[in-house]
């Protein structure tokens, strides 16, 4: 499923805390695409583990043939969900998996 509607409370937080629309357009975007990559909502998303989370990212992340400075949109983009949802995410602690794993390939 995609990311659904501003009546969710998760959704509604995420979406209208960013000020550029410039920057909320991206932000929809990157979370639109990992949401249908793994067949989520938001809501679902946000109720995840630390580690099913940082899985998660990672197993896109490696998926995705993308530069690097859009993967770092995309890990903002998760992280600025979970701030505005008071979901506490390690983001440094995915970045170094993922660049370990990024490293063996």
């Amino acid at each position: 499923m995609l990311v659904q509607g501003e009546s969710e409370d998760a959704y509604y937080n995420f979406v209208n805390s960013i000020n550029s629309d410039a920057t909320r357009k991206n932000y929809e975007y990157c979370m639109s695409r990992f949401l249908k990559y793994f067949n989520l909502d938001l809501d679902s998303l946000l109720k995840l583990s630390q580690q099913e989370l940082s899985n998660l990212i990672i197993k896109y992340l490696v998926s995705q043939k993308i530069s690097s400075q859009y993967k770092t949109v995309i890990m903002a983009t998760i992280k600025h969900a979970c701030e505005m949802n008071d979901v506490i995410f390690e983001l440094e602690k995915t970045k170094e998996v993922y660049q370990i794993r990024k490293d063996r390939q």
